[in-house]
């Protein structure tokens, strides 16, 4: 049976969501557990590895992701989009590989490796999306993937719950459970975090890549098949004919062009006022994704509980599963207010639970185990469900709003779609969004590198006051950007449509 052109789009995305959906797991399970694992590992082989590896690792992936993200984006015109995700996702699979046993230069090696691996995803991802779906169909697109593939928080709590009750000691055994895990509950873990993360990467090889009248293919930009991709390598580096010879300084000129574009756009008025929201985009993903989970394990009251990350996983999954359900819904009758009530529900959300995180977390919970008392509420299972739901409304509405402001922040650099859940995907015909999403990237990353490196001399108070000055003048910035393009929102159209308006107008000239 022959496949309509929406059918074939609607099962390709799906595919896609499925890999990222198996490859988001994997990555956020491991970044809940991570840093305890690691301290695990070296107060029971002193030496073998620094006990704060964790943090230090997570700085070494979100460098070598911001570095890489400036350069991955030229790779797409040697390489199809499903390779590179394939790429991506066994990058991903070398860092798991390392906990068979672990080595300090091992791990390290392969968290940048996976930070490069990240980079390949982003750009794979959205690449692959503009070459399966049409100016008509490609927020739905986008909303189906976003759907399926980002709900890998709320599933990856549900995964962790059964990964600990199937490695928990059973009663009859005496033993009692803790979140201290012994080599082979480690090998056990990353083991399934391993398999689950090779499903993505069988996923993404056998991606369709069969396109109707898709973004991609309105673009002058021809990728060959596999085999010919490699052929051009040797090429790339020698430059025989005067055909090849004029092809590659067009190539250099553009380029060049768009070099130009980014360093305008970095001068841009609203590009200067988002740099605050950029940087505290990062330190508060950083602290969702990594440093609270490790005080859960950090914190001696909270020890005896194996399910503690896994409720946390959930309660912040819920988040996002009614963000995108429900509250999106809700604000996108604000219209031209919609990004101002966006960023005030985060600011509320994020607010509440830094306030709750200051008065639940001891003090020394960020840097190692502690059993020192909290300043007012005993921490408990309704507390971390409840911190969790309010960060992961928060990483809900941050990385929607980003989605919309970077459209038309820079008019010239804007995203052809952005997804509501950290997805941009360049458009084919302006060069310069390339730089765009990148440079918001590399200043988010940056900022989140620097804190992690400090975390050692972080504590609890510490982190709640950086992140709370990055709230309030990241919101600020944010809420004077969203103001300066409302007339601009209303008629936000991607540069390919344009292009498409200017065909059809002078179609009818002629």
């Amino acid at each position: 049976m022959r496949l309509s052109p929406r059918r074939h789009e609607f099962i390709c995305v799906f595919l896609l969501g499925a890999g990222t959906l198996f490859l988001y797991l994997s990555y956020s399970v491991q970044a809940f557990i991570g840093e305890n694992v690691i301290h695990t590992i070296s107060e029971r082989y002193p030496g073998r590895i620094f006990r704060l590896a964790g943090y230090y690792g997570q700085a070494i992936h979100y460098t070598a992701f911001a570095i890489s993200s400036l350069i991955t984006p030229s790779i797409q015109t040697y390489v199809r989009s499903k390779w590179i995700l394939a790429m991506g996702s066994l990058l991903f699979a070398l860092y798991y590989v390392g906990f068979v046993q672990v080595n300090s230069i091992y791990f390290f090696i392969s968290q940048a490796l996976m930070g490069i691996g990240y980079s390949f995803y982003n750009n794979g991802e959205g690449a692959y999306l503009s070459e399966h779906s049409s100016s008509e169909t490609v927020e739905s697109n986008t909303g189906i993937e976003t759907a399926v593939g980002h709900s890998s928080m709320f599933v990856g709590g549900g995964a962790l719950a059964l990964i600990f009750y199937l490695i928990s000691p059973s009663k009859s055994s005496g033993e009692i459970a803790t979140q201290s895990y012994t080599d082979t509950q480690i090998r056990l873990i990353y083991g399934t975090l391993l398999g689950l993360n090779m499903m993505s990467f069988v996923i993404f090889a056998c991606l369709p890549t069969k396109e109707y009248d898709s973004i991609a293919s309105t673009s002058p930009t021809v990728i060959p098949s596999l085999r010919k991709q490699f052929g051009k390598f040797p090429s790339t580096f020698t430059f025989v004919s005067t055909k090849r010879q004029s092809y590659w300084q067009g190539e250099v000129c553009l380029l060049e062009s768009s070099a130009r574009k980014f360093k305008s756009a970095m001068k841009e008025v609203n590009m200067l006022l988002l740099l605050p929201f950029f940087g505290y985009m990062g330190l508060i993903v950083s602290f969702l994704i990594g440093v609270y989970p490790t005080t859960l394990a950090f914190t001696e009251s909270l020890k005896s509980d194996v399910y503690i990350v896994a409720l946390y996983s959930v309660g912040a999954g819920t988040a996002e599963i009614f963000g995108g359900v429900v509250l999106r819904r809700i604000l996108l009758k604000f219209k031209d207010w919609g990004l101002v009530m966006m960023i005030s529900t985060h600011f509320l959300a994020v607010s509440t639970a830094l306030i709750l995180v200051l008065l639940s977390v001891p003090e020394m919970a960020t840097i190692q185990p502690t059993n020192e008392p909290t300043l007012l509420i005993k921490p408990s299972r309704v507390i971390v469900v409840i911190i969790g739901f309010l960060l992961g409304m928060g990483d809900f509405t941050i990385t929607t709003g980003r989605a919309v402001i970077c459209q038309v922040a820079v008019p010239k650099a804007r995203m052809q779609v952005f997804s509501m859940s950290r997805l941009y995907q360049v458009s084919c015909d302006d060069q310069a969004a390339l730089f765009f999403p990148c440079l918001s990237t590399f200043d988010l990353c940056v900022l989140a590198c620097a804190f992690l490196f400090l975390t050692p001399y972080m504590k609890t108070t510490y982190w709640v006051i950086v992140l709370g000055f990055f709230l309030i003048t990241g919101s600020t910035t944010f809420g004077i950007v969203a103001k300066r393009t409302a007339h601009l929102r209303r008629n936000v159209v991607s540069p390919c449509e344009d292009a498409k308006s200017k065909d059809r107008g002078e179609t009818a000239d002629a």
